[in-house]
């Protein structure tokens, strides 16, 4: 974006609603909202509410009645000139509203271009422009709070943090590289040490939290598989609170993917049922089980639901083969059907695995399923020791992280002060690239890309 650009975008989703709004940032901000927006009012005031009507100017036909508001730089959003149009919310008039704004000298903005430039302003740093996006995708209340501390700042709090022990270490190694005659005496080797250690745990912690990060961000495929006539349709119908699945007693009524995302003790878990392992002549349901395979590659997580009642449990100890990569739930299913001494004998054939008994058709062990769903998909996420707000959710914040840790892990075994003050440095510069205070175009294009059009 050219710095004397003004963009514009509708800043609510395309649809019918009762309001739409449409944004303008840039410097021709209120010399064009003074163009489409005819109010009584001889000045606009600063962020206040002016009633009036957004026109055409070239023919002063009205498109809408509606409302502005001034924002004024740097005290906005993207901390420039922006005026927000508010009027009614079908996509004809908004569409219509872009487009007036456009001929009056706007162009439009490309997505996430609001917040790229707030990141650019000086409004927010690249880890907080990250959680923007974060928290409007959000699917469950802990993604939402984990998204909601990040752009409060609090991982980049963490950041500077470390930073300030880097800087700390470093000052006295350079005036010792760089005034040798003065005879400075700078940290001691023990204290120089201990500061490192301290900036090595403070990483490696946040460098671990990418796993529950990404799960937060993006939710945990999990993958219902077994033989046919177990229950899978029945337990996803049960998990979902809802018929998605047709359940019958034949085998083999499932024969396509059915995929739903479910919130489980906050935690976003994008679920698919599939058609049962086995073999079979049907050709529908072979291409059911061929996909069923397929999908094991890119699964996260592996419910793999038995019988409980039957006697032979051979063919589905030797599926499990399989899955000998992935997390994997065993889910009993049918217990209702056997007795004590059979859960035990199942126990046995299944140790070393994560077991949980259910009966889907009557609602029983769903909550421990559930339970352990969480656990496996995440362990100890959110506890009282962790700050949901201090998750690194993005590969590209975890490889900084893990860069600058490999330069403090040299700095700390090197024996030459020379290579340790380069090092030290260079943790330090990938810290920098972590918050965003040194980036490239390519980087900030690929993060706002992600982001909706308007934001």
């Amino acid at each position: 974006m050219k710095a004397t650009d003004t963009i514009t975008a509708p800043a609510t989703p395309w649809g019918e609603g009762g309001i739409g709004i449409v944004r303008i940032s840039g410097p021709l901000a209120p010399e064009i909202a003074r163009k489409v927006f005819r109010l009584k009012d001889p000045e606009i005031k600063e962020r206040y509410l002016h009633y009036g009507r957004i026109v055409d100017p070239l023919t002063d036909t009205t498109i809408d009645d509606g409302f502005l508001v001034y924002m004024k730089g740097p005290r906005s959003y993207t901390g420039e000139e922006v005026v927000e149009l508010h009027c009614h919310g079908g996509p004809l008039i908004l569409q219509k509203v872009v487009e007036v704004v456009i001929k009056n000298g706007a162009r439009l903005a490309e997505p996430g271009e609001f917040t790229k430039q707030a990141f650019l302003n000086g409004k927010m740093d690249l880890t907080q422009a990250e959680a923007v996006c974060e928290v409007i995708k959000a699917r469950t209340d802990t993604a939402l709070r984990s998204a909601r501390g990040r752009l409060e700042g609090r991982l980049s709090k963490r950041i500077h943090q470390l930073r300030d022990i880097l800087v700390e270490v470093l000052v006295p190694v350079e005036a010792e590289l760089d005034f040798p005659e003065d005879g400075l005496q700078g940290l001691s080797e023990e204290r120089f040490l201990e500061h490192l250690s301290t900036v090595e745990r403070g990483l490696k912690r946040l460098i671990n939290t990418y796993s529950e990060g990404a799960v937060l961000k993006y939710g945990i495929k999990t993958l219902i598989l077994g033989r046919p006539n177990v229950g899978k349709s029945s337990l996803l119908n049960v998990l979902l609170r809802e018929e998605r699945a047709i359940v019958a007693p034949l085998p083999g009524t499932t024969r396509d993917i059915i995929e739903d995302t479910i919130n489980i003790r906050g935690l976003p878990v994008r679920i698919m049922d599939t058609a049962g392992l086995r073999s079979t002549d049907d050709y529908v349901e072979s291409m059911g089980v061929r996909m069923a395979r397929q999908r094991i590659e890119d699964a996260e997580l592996v419910l793999f639901v038995l019988d409980s009642s039957v006697d032979d449990f051979r063919e589905d100890v030797a599926l499990l083969q399989d899955l000998r990569e992935k997390k994997v739930i065993i889910v009993a299913n049918k217990v209702d059907l056997v007795d004590d001494s059979t859960c035990g004998r199942i126990e046995s054939i299944f140790k070393g695995y994560r077991l949980v008994f259910t009966s889907a058709l009557h609602d029983r062990g769903i909550e421990r399923l559930k339970d352990s769903i969480y656990t496996c998909a995440v362990g100890k996420i959110c506890s009282q020791d962790t700050d949901p707000g201090e998750f690194i959710t993005s590969l590209r914040q975890k490889r900084a992280l893990e860069q600058a840790l490999e330069c403090v892990a040299r700095a700390k075994n090197s024996p030459i002060r020379e290579l340790q003050a380069e090092d030290i440095k260079g943790a330090l510069t990938k810290l920098s690239e972590f918050v965003g205070e040194i980036t490239t175009e390519d980087i900030l294009d690929r993060i706002f890309s992600e982001f909706c059009i308007g934001k």
